[in-house]
């Protein structure tokens, strides 16, 4: 392919780590041709000093654009931090749920694999709430993971809401293999798990319960 042919045509013309070289060209976009016509306007010392130069400048800009985008993950995740446990606001507060959603699915990116995708299908006029923020999100959390480790890393989550007159509806629905049947009836009581020992205390969804019931 071109990244090999601009190697051998740079180890013809002496360039040292010719292998390091030539990918950063073919990112800049040059080709042997590109190249046969930029060494004609140098001597080989001055060639060798423009294509290092080349290689340093592009390398450091790809350094600071990943560092940019290090510094938005994180300042992306520390906001998302913030709003996941409300600090420093009162016990109960006026909640979004959207945010709420949103913050959360930032705190377990880690646990979002390739495969899969999350639908986010919210009511664009869902009212916010007077509710224990940092509560509900623990809600979020547990159901989401859940739903993470339902799909074993292939599938979709949506995450739906909507209201009528007196309440607001937070549905969390994944198409994973479903619930064995014969947990359901113990599902909310401590300890009940499907999960394998040591990948899961059983406490989630019975904390949970306990939160919104």
């Amino acid at each position: 392919d071109r990244e090999y042919e601009v190697e051998a045509w740079l180890q013809e013309e002496g360039i040292e780590n010719a292998w390091e070289v030539a990918p950063t060209l073919v990112n800049l976009g040059y080709d042997c041709d590109a190249l046969n016509t930029l060494v004609a306007d140098f001597d080989r010392v001055q060639f060798c000093a423009v294509i290092e130069w080349l290689s340093d400048t592009h390398t450091i800009y790809s350094l600071l654009e990943e560092i940019g985008q290090g510094t938005g993950r994180i300042s992306e995740i520390v906001r998302a931090l913030k709003d996941y446990t409300y600090l420093d606001q009162a016990p109960v507060q006026t909640v979004d749920i959207h945010d709420g959603l949103d913050s959360t699915l930032v705190i377990l990116r880690s646990k979002l694999r390739e495969g899969v995708t999350v639908r986010r299908e919210y009511d664009p006029d869902l009212p916010q709430i007077q509710a224990l923020g940092s509560q509900l999100n623990q809600v979020w959390t547990n159901i989401i993971d859940n739903a993470i480790g339902a799909l074993n890393g292939d599938g979709e989550i949506i995450l739906r809401t909507r209201h009528d007159d007196l309440w607001v509806i937070v549905e969390i629905e994944d198409n994973g293999s479903g619930i064995p049947e014969e947990i359901i009836p113990t599902l909310f009581e401590p300890f009940s798990t499907t999960k394998p020992p040591g990948e899961g205390t059983g406490l989630g969804l019975n904390i949970s319960h306990n939160i919104v019931v």
